[in-house]
């Protein structure tokens, strides 16, 4: 029998992400078939903030991480693409401002089984995930995050920009 210490650590992290995105996507759905899908999506939004938030905190205190917005943020995101299982590029465009565009994402790919692109929650799980990203790694800090490109409407990725207020 093989014991989980003998697992490639490769293939623990794949699962572990597999096993993190289709545990909160049968949340998801268990929730939104229990209380409607406005609802679910609340609490997903509430949820995910408040989950980003802490793990932004621990990716700066794991990390070590210090510095400037432009030069942590990229960090951050790439870390929790990862997780996530997005395939991501994330363009600075100057010290107080940065655009993020996800080429390829996971969790489009689950919901869209479920929901056409007119109903997918997906951008406002998104922007609730950068918003507790940002405060918990930046705290004091205001940002303007704005949706330029949405995969769910046709776009070719989905584009977030952040801007430092």
């Amino acid at each position: 029998m093989i014991d989980a210490k003998d697992i490639d650590s490769q293939k623990m992290l794949d699962l572990a992400i597999y096993a993190f995105l289709r545990l909160d996507g049968a949340w998801f759905l268990a929730t939104s078939e229990q209380y409607g899908v406005e609802a679910a999506t609340e609490l997903d939004v509430r949820a995910w903030e408040a989950f980003s938030e802490r793990l932004g905190r621990r990716i700066v205190q794991m990390m070590n991480l210090e510095g400037e917005f432009s030069d942590m943020f990229p960090i951050l995101m790439k870390i929790q693409n990862t997780l996530m299982s997005m395939k991501s590029e994330i363009t600075v465009i100057s010290e107080d401002r940065l655009v993020i565009r996800v080429n390829d994402c996971e969790v489009w790919k689950m919901v869209s089984k479920v929901w056409d692109r007119e109903t997918a929650p997906c951008y406002k799980i998104t922007q609730a995930s950068i918003r507790g990203l940002l405060r918990g790694a930046f705290p004091g800090m205001e940002f303007e995050i704005t949706q330029k490109q949405l995969i769910p409407m046709g776009d070719p990725c989905c584009e977030v920009e952040i801007i430092v207020k």
